[in-house]
């Protein structure tokens, strides 16, 4: 909305609108952004101390609670933990009281957040800046964005990974250390030409977590023509249950295992043998990389040809890690006069070759001892220790070894696009790039491998050219061919905004907030379900049906009721046909499966009034029956009217399984019968 002459210019100079921007085609940009930037760091002090003064320490607790998705543990014991920036802009402009933590002793208004209620009790004293930072920030969602391009100390250009949408956002302190590829779990607020972050995660997720979020949009989109604001909002809870998987993977140490997938922990075993010649036989062929023939020209003989000292590599034909690979080294076998060791890197293997000596060798080695090292110790006395004839990076000028190394490199990235990856799903790269989500996927685990790549100082110029190679052979050289948009976003978002236009002018003459909020909340659900084709038909029967549902919800057509309307009434304000708006109301009720007390889009004593408790006895007892049960007899019941429980809602007992990097989403939602339901509009 354009601002008066004479009001405060949006700018927030603090001079009339008619002398400050009126004039100008934009405020300057670095400019607003400051005063956007001190807004918004004045509001958030504003109204934390609003809430704390307004509805004391329980709101926090209630709403830190939810936001880290009810745990174990008192979320007050480290309120920040990592997440204190995402946390606290999420309080004041998204979350909103649950009517059912009244009996919590919690006086706050129900679906309003704080800084709504803060803007409505300040009213005209609210900063205009303030006000509108407000109005741009209230219910926007989280979401995962990706760095498409980036201009360290200015800002970069995010694209929501969920949404597919692309924005230019000013942030002089995230763009110093962020690159392309690195996504953030955060929200874009804009106020006229200015976007800015209100709400950023912590740390930046690395391209290989993408993948996940990508199963997360598909999951999405099953149940949701597009993912919209709306969407986003419905499903806050997966979101943040997934990056809260991916923050605390991230910052795990890395668990370090060799190619079989074994924990990387080094044993030596120790043996006592009689006759080092008969165990070098005994022992040869575990080599498949040598010959007998050579393994003996090597090892040191007496003056019989007797092998006294002799060292066999323990391997074996072909390679998990990569099917390129012609073999792999399991462990080194030491044979010293009257001593025989093997060095292996995991318990696995230890017992393996423990097993291999007692069933050669017998009696002829006897066990003595196993040495068992981790890595950070194997590590710490490698770099204390003397200094070797020929270190790493002298050995690695050798042409021979980086000849070597470089056809090790090229093979496993020529058997790459062909293996199956945990990250796609246990599909092939190969096969993963036909589809759209798989061509993402595959794209960001090559991003991520060529920056690792790019700190190999050594090699790394190998790998770069390899992981070229594997983008040429799949096509990710090529851009994608374009596809017919089979859905008109613009197009919808424009008949929404129209139907909610029409709605808003009812609401205000014939409804309360509450209800008017119902109702466009009840648009958005239209507009993303796939029963129904919001672009489609008269946008006054559409109007209507929506509120048609919400007042045949409510029982806004008892005459009883504080706020009564009639059919005839509402009809006539949209110039519709009672028969035409029932009839839709009726598709509508079936396309978003509504029913009475459904707590989406019916006001809080609608839901008390059809909450049924369970005694221990057996025995349904009705809420709004006059010895409905007292807090302390209340422990004895059991609420019956919730069982239609969203995943996100269900994850308060924190029983379920967390989500991995494929997230939880891998599984359809579980179908539940209708048959407890008071269904609407029976008669359609």
């Amino acid at each position: 909305m354009k601002p008066g002459r004479n009001a405060p210019c949006p700018c927030g100079s603090g001079k009339k609108y008619k002398k400050c921007c009126l004039n100008k085609a934009k405020p300057p940009v670095d400019l607003l952004w400051r005063r956007l930037g001190n807004t918004h760091d004045r509001l958030i002090d504003k109204l934390l101390a609003f809430a704390d003064r307004s509805f004391g320490e329980l709101a926090m607790i209630l709403a830190l609670g939810e936001f880290l998705l009810w745990p174990e543990t008192d979320p007050l014991e480290d309120p920040t933990d990592g997440h204190v920036q995402l946390f606290t802009p999420w309080f004041v402009f998204n979350w909103v009281c649950d009517p059912n933590d009244s009996d919590l002793g919690l006086s706050m208004p129900a679906n309003q957040t704080v800084a709504q209620i803060y803007a409505r009790e300040q009213g005209l004293k609210l900063d205009e800046l303030e006000r509108r930072l407000i109005d741009a920030a209230v219910n926007q969602p989280y979401s995962f964005l990706e760095v498409v391009s980036c201009n360290p100390g200015q800002g970069y250009r995010l694209k929501d990974v969920l949404q597919g949408v692309e924005t230019d956002v000013i942030e002089k302190m995230g763009s110093e250390n962020a690159r392309p590829g690195d996504i953030l779990l955060g929200r874009i607020v804009q106020v006229d030409h200015v976007a800015m972050l209100v709400g950023c995660s912590s740390i930046l997720i690395q391209p290989s977590r993408k993948p996940a979020i990508i199963d997360l949009r598909h999951y999405l989109l099953q149940a949701n023509r597009y993912i919209t604001a709306a969407v986003l909002n419905e499903y806050d809870t997966e979101i943040r249950d997934l990056y809260f998987h991916i923050y605390e993977s991230q910052l795990q140490p890395p668990t370090i295992c060799n190619t079989d997938g074994d924990p990387l922990v080094f044993h030596t075993l120790h043996y006592v043998i009689d006759e080092p010649e008969m165990v070098f036989r005994c022992l040869s062929d575990l080599s498949v990389m040598e010959d007998v023939q050579t393994l003996r020209n090597e090892a040191t003989l007496d003056a019989k040809g007797m092998v006294v000292k002799a060292e066999i590599p323990w391997s074996r034909k072909g390679h998990k890690a990569s099917k390129a690979l012609d073999n792999t080294i399991l462990g080194r076998i030491i044979i010293d006069n009257q001593k025989l060791s093997i060095e292996v890197n995991s318990e696995a293997r230890a017992k393996t070759i423990r097993r291999e000596i007692e069933t050669r060798l017998g009696r002829q080695a006897r066990y003595k001892t196993t040495q068992i090292q981790s890595p950070e110790a194997m590590l710490s006395k490698s770099q204390n220790g003397p200094a070797t004839e020929m270190d790493q990076n002298e050995l690695m000028q050798l042409p021979e070894v980086q000849e070597h190394l470089a056809k090790m490199l090229t093979a496993h990235w020529q058997g790459w696009t062909d293996q199956k990856l945990p990250a796609l799903g246990g599909q092939t790269p190969r096969k993963a790039v036909k589809t759209p989500d798989g061509r993402e996927s595959v794209e960001a685990l090559l991003v991520d491998a060529a920056r690792h790549a790019a700190l190999d100082g050594q090699m790394g110029r190998i790998s770069l050219a390899a992981i070229e190679d594997v983008r040429r052979r799949l096509g990710l050289d090529k851009a994608p061919a374009a596809k017919a948009q089979k859905i008109d976003t613009k197009k919808i978002e424009a008949r929404l905004t129209e139907i909610k236009n029409k709605i808003e002018k009812f609401g205000q003459a014939r409804l309360n907030e509450m209800y008017t909020g119902l109702a466009l909340k009840l648009c958005d659900s239209i507009a993303v379900t796939r029963r129904l084709t919001i672009e489609r038909g008269h946008t006054e029967i559409w109007a209507a049906a929506v509120v048609h549902v919400i007042a045949r919800l409510n029982f806004l057509f008892d005459p009883e009721n504080e706020i009564y309307i009639t059919t005839d009434e509402l009809n006539a304000f949209f110039g519709t046909k009672k028969s035409t708006v029932g009839n839709k109301a009726g598709l509508i009720q079936k396309a978003c499966d509504i029913y009475f007390a459904d707590e989406r889009f019916s006001a809080p004593e609608i839901c008390d009034m059809f909450r049924v408790y369970e005694t221990e006895d057996g025995f349904l007892v009705p809420g709004f029956m006059a010895d409905y049960p007292n807090d302390m007899d209340r422990a004895g019941f059991k609420s019956l009217s919730d069982k239609r429980v969203r995943t996100s809602d269900a994850k308060r007992s924190r029983g379920g399984k967390a989500p991995g990097e494929k997230s939880s989403h891998d599984t359809d939602k579980k179908k539940e019968t209708d048959s407890w339901q008071l269904k609407l509009f029976d008669d359609f």
